[in-house]
């Protein structure tokens, strides 16, 4: 995606997508203080163009029995970016990325059950250029994107666009079983999350007060979320970096404590294999990434520290790159 900025506006707007993705004009200008005709203009603009989409997601434990694991690997120099590529196109995957340093490629999967073992040792090992593939499970998230916010708003302004209570997302309980009706719904959402209520009724075959109950429900239990997908660098952080944080089993719960009080921090889980946890920064600047790097408190748990800069995001949120404007 292009190096881009947005104005102060833009960015509260942005941010105010990224709290509720469904969230009205009017709320988001009342909650901001400014003109509902300049901020229906404004936020138009942006989902027109692309440079913000907002899509709906089922949580994929609870709707498709799957479950999380990064894949991260090397690749052959002048093959790397054609087996990213290769994962982005993949329907499993949600994120990938290409990134500087010893790992090249870098996906966040969420692999159905039943086809694990095909999808990793045989579907996935296809693609050519990897040298090496390694396979993460995912034991728990620190922080998803669902529970990030960037700092922009106010507390006041984010309890005031929040129509819907957070929940914890995604949710490791017993499957769900979805009805005709709500599986319509959440296929509509992920394509449009801003779909209205009435083109929802119209689409589905039921009335718009159902589709609001529906969703809403949905949306409380957790078992669905609505996420603003667009370049960090819209809201003025341009540096994007991935941390894999080694530390001894006793000082891992201290590594995502300190973490998750990180503002900069939009992704961690704790992980199995040489890691114990991988971390998605976006930053103002390198100077902000070498004070994370050198002097941050939570360095003390830590044992080894590896770090790459992502170079290219090919995938977010389930949407390609090549989708946003």
């Amino acid at each position: 995606m292009p190096e881009r900025t947005a104005d102060p506006l833009d960015r509260k707007i942005i941010a105010a997508l990224i709290v509720d993705g469904r969230a009205t004009w009017s709320t988001i200008a009342a909650a901001l203080g400014e003109a509902e005709r300049t901020v229906a203009r404004r936020g138009s603009r942006l989902l027109e163009t692309g440079m913000v989409e907002v899509r709906g997601m089922a949580d994929p434990h609870r709707t498709a029995d799957s479950d999380p694991f990064i894949v991260h690997g090397r690749c052959r120099p002048d093959s790397t970016l054609t087996a990213a590529v290769a994962l982005a196109h993949r329907p499993e995957s949600v994120t990938v990325y290409v990134l500087s340093g010893p790992q090249h490629c870098y996906a966040d999967i969420w692999a159905p059950r039943r086809r694990q073992s095909r999808l990793f040792l045989q579907e996935m090992a296809a693609p050519s250029g990897f040298l090496q593939m390694d396979i993460s499970p995912v034991l728990e998230y620190i922080r998803t994107l669902h529970d990030w916010e960037p700092g922009i708003l106010t507390e006041t302004q984010t309890a005031e666009i929040r129509r819907i209570p957070k929940t914890r997302w995604p949710q490791f309980t017993d499957p769900v079983v979805l009805d005709r009706e709500d599986k319509a719904l959440v296929r509509l959402v992920v394509e449009n999350g801003r779909a209205s209520f009435e083109e929802l009724s119209r689409l589905v075959g039921i009335s718009e007060q159902t589709v609001k109950r529906r969703l809403d429900k949905m949306r409380q239990s957790g078992l669905l979320t609505f996420r603003a997908v667009f370049d960090p660098a819209l809201i003025g952080l341009p540096v994007a970096a991935l941390l894999w944080i080694r530390a001894r089993p006793s000082r891992v719960s201290a590594v995502a404590e300190a973490l998750a009080g990180q503002p900069f921090l939009r992704y961690a889980a704790i992980i199995m294999g040489d890691y114990q946890v991988v971390a998605d920064f976006r930053l103002p600047s390198k100077e902000a990434l070498r004070e994370l790097m050198l002097e941050a408190e939570w360095l003390e748990h830590v044992d080894r520290l590896e770090s790459s800069l992502i170079l290219e995001t090919l995938k977010q949120s389930r949407v390609l790159a090549g989708d946003l404007g």
